[in-house]
């Protein structure tokens, strides 16, 4: 009885808080990486890039709201693909995951140095800053959950006046023709495909939500989680739109503006600098709150990176806090190679490439547990007669519509990134082969 009571109060996370994860572990992808895509497109053909992916994550999660209903105590997507597929796809599902966040982190953690080395007008130890910011999350990470989600929330809070101040700013300055008139870029179709990871940083990690599920209150699941899930999703598309419409039209392009832009982790108040001066409060302040949405975003993918490590940490002997003490560790030692080794354009494309490896899965598991006449056995069910929800409770033309649909798109990237990144492609799926491989071993050895 003391378990539960100490399980149901853990429980508080109500739409407003989803809303508030859900922007906090996206906003990074507002402040960069979009940059590095217009650099490929310009900024007027971008928007087909960003318009899929907009298309996708929309479908991607009306899928994952019905999924996190059936199955409100599964741990995380990875469980939704071993209730359709079995274990050894589930578990490369979770690498996928791991992937996608644990190299998130580093690109990140990469771009709050730029910033804090723009503010101080020193970028000679942006590594450094970086590696400083890893090792303080994994240090935070180690504590409560819920110290980490109220941390989330107001910095998230702060990120979007951010985002305000920098709207408002680049508006005084922002004309059509200077977004109409800018021939930066490649027109072609191979563009697009070189763009597409960087349109996906916009909403990338988002569907982190999905790892906190057993945190939502259990009273009116559906309403919290449809109402934060859809709200994060919109606000992050509303503030993106907004952001490469404004920073296109407010920048008067030449091809040294173009330089700037295109090509640092500081897009944001560069271009404001570009508008105002450097030496502009408006711009210091601008850069000062700036931190915040890049530090909410930084702890939420450090965060679910540590968690996602956990699930690989499965030892024998091996104690819950010894589990996330060295999960941590392996997080800032991976990252902080990754900062010191690595561009941050590489760092984007890894992270995205799990990240739509695990869409896809998820999506056709949704269309494989839809037709299971048994789903008594699946892992994630819960005896709580208030999450009593069934697949059937859910639409089923408009829940495989999106579901094929979130198939389709993310299929189309996988395609995409392993010709762009056959380096990454082959790294991941090796991985893949060596982790199932081990397990077999491992299962294998207890049989006998």
């Amino acid at each position: 009885m003391g378990l539960k009571t100490k399980q149901d109060t853990s429980r508080k996370l109500g739409a407003f808080a989803i809303w508030a994860i859900g922007v906090g572990l996206v906003i990074s992808g507002e402040s960069f990486g979009w940059n590095i895509g217009w650099g490929i497109t310009g900024p007027k053909l971008f928007f087909i890039p960003v318009a899929l992916t907009a298309i996708m994550y929309y479908a991607l999660i009306q899928g994952l709201i019905e999924l996190a209903c059936v199955y409100p105590e599964a741990e995380g997507p990875h469980t939704y693909v071993k209730n359709a597929f079995g274990k050894p796809l589930g578990n490369f599902i979770a690498l996928a995951i791991l992937f996608e966040f644990l190299f998130a982190t580093p690109a990140v953690a990469s771009s709050l140095g730029e910033y804090i080395g723009f503010l101080n007008d020193d970028l000679e130890s942006v590594n450094w800053v970086a590696t400083l910011f890893i090792g303080l999350f994994c240090i935070v990470n180690l504590f409560d959950l819920s110290i980490s989600i109220l941390f989330t929330i107001a910095l998230t809070l702060l990120a979007i006046v951010e985002l305000m101040i920098y709207e408002s700013s680049v508006l005084t300055a922002f004309k059509v023709s200077n977004f109409v008139d800018n021939q930066f870029g490649e027109y072609s179709f191979d563009a697009i495909i070189r763009a597409m990871p960087f349109a996906i940083w916009l909403l990338l990690a988002i569907e982190g939500i999905s790892l906190m599920t057993k945190n939502i209150k259990r009273d009116n699941f559906r309403k919290h989680l449809t109402r934060g899930y859809n709200a994060a999703y919109f606000t992050l598309i509303i503030l993106a739109i907004s952001v490469l419409l404004l920073a296109g039209g407010g920048i008067a392009w030449t091809t040294e503006t173009w330089s700037v832009i295109s090509q640092d982790n500081h897009p944001m108040p560069a271009s404001l600098a570009l508008i105002l001066s450097k030496d502009n409060a408006i711009v210091q302040i601008f850069t000062f709150i700036g931190l915040f949405g890049l530090i909410a975003s930084l702890q939420g993918v450090a965060l679910a990176a540590t968690t996602q490590f956990e699930f690989f940490l499965n030892f024998k002997g091996l104690k819950p806090k010894a589990k996330r003490a060295l999960a941590s560790c392996l997080v800032f030692i991976i990252s902080t190679f990754a900062i010191w080794g690595s561009h941050t354009s590489f760092l984007i494309e890894l992270s995205v490439f799990g990240a739509v490896c695990m869409y896809f899965g998820v999506s056709v598991a949704l269309l494989k547990t839809r037709k299971s006449k048994d789903q008594e056995g699946l892992e994630g069910l819960s005896s709580d007669p208030v999450l009593n929800f069934k697949h059937s409770d859910f639409k089923s033309s408009k829940s495989s519509f999106f579901a094929i649909l979130a198939a389709s798109v993310s299929l189309f990237c996988i395609a995409s990134l392993s010709y762009l990144q056959p380096i990454a492609f082959a790294s991941f799926l090796g991985l893949g082969v060596i982790y199932i491989g081990v397990m077999y071993l491992r299962k294998s050895k207890k049989a006998s």
